[in-house]
């Protein structure tokens, strides 16, 4: 935030520069009228873009990048980040992973876009309606340890896709981690296990959407063993619920 001040700073002494300069002996409105502070902004970036043309620099260009910096430094001052874990406090406390975020209204306000495991949609919350979760409990799997809750509903979807063509000897451990993934995820997430089931079954492969970037870590490996090829874990579906008055919900 220190160093939104001094580029606020920076540009405010350049704008009340650029207004004693085009309106010489006349006194200032820019901290007392929007309007014309909005007007005095717009003229000044007409006037740079002259400048770009006569020297041939790319305007547009010039633009895109102060824009693509800006959204940088806003997203490194943001109290959450994707793939934090937060715990939603008008939402029973239910725990999610941030998976991006979007700015409406004319205030631009921020919103969260939270995904918890066994909810088929997309919570959207500004962070004062978010917590830090809980770490997630470390699950270990025969494919390693799990440490984060996407990992966990990634690698659970895709042994549930897996174990009925899994070879017999295989099985008993594929699930025995499935149940094992199920408890830390239900504990975690504040989800009830028998929900968890039912949302994380596989869909059919016409109702599918496409994947959300959840941060599946990727050193989670997905062959089990050599007897059986591993596929892809596909994303359970997220969609829009019926309107809640407990909080915002976006499409993803």
């Amino acid at each position: 935030m220190p160093h939104n001040i001094k580029r606020i700073d920076r540009a405010t002494h350049a704008l009340i520069a650029y207004e004693l300069d085009a309106f010489p002996g006349k006194p200032s409105l820019l901290q007392r009228d929007p309007f014309y502070s909005e007007a005095l902004l717009a003229a000044l970036v007409c006037d740079l873009e002259h400048y770009a043309n006569h020297h041939g620099i790319n305007f547009s260009g010039i633009v895109s990048t102060g824009r693509a910096l800006n959204a940088e430094e806003v997203s490194e001052d943001a109290p959450y980040k994707p793939g934090d874990h937060v715990c939603l406090t008008r939402q029973h406390d239910y725990c999610g992973t941030v998976i991006g975020w979007q700015t409406t209204g004319t205030d631009e306000e921020t919103s969260y876009l939270v995904a918890v495991p066994g909810i088929p949609y997309i919570y959207a919350e500004v962070a004062t309606h978010l917590a830090p979760a809980p770490a997630f409990p470390p699950t270990e799997t025969i494919l390693g340890t799990v440490h984060s809750a996407d990992q966990a509903e990634q690698l659970y979807f895709n042994i549930v896709k897996q174990l009925p063509n899994a070879p017999a000897s295989t099985r008993p451990k594929l699930e025995h981690d499935r149940q094992r993934l199920l408890d830390a995820l239900s504990s975690w997430s504040g989800i009830s296990v028998s929900r968890l089931h039912n949302e994380l079954a596989p869909r059919p492969a016409t109702a599918r959407r496409p994947e959300i970037d959840v941060h599946a870590a990727a050193e989670i490996q997905t062959d089990v063993s050599h007897s059986f090829a591993a596929e892809p874990p596909a994303t359970p579906r997220r969609r829009r619920p019926p309107p809640s008055p407990r909080g915002t919900i976006t499409n993803t």
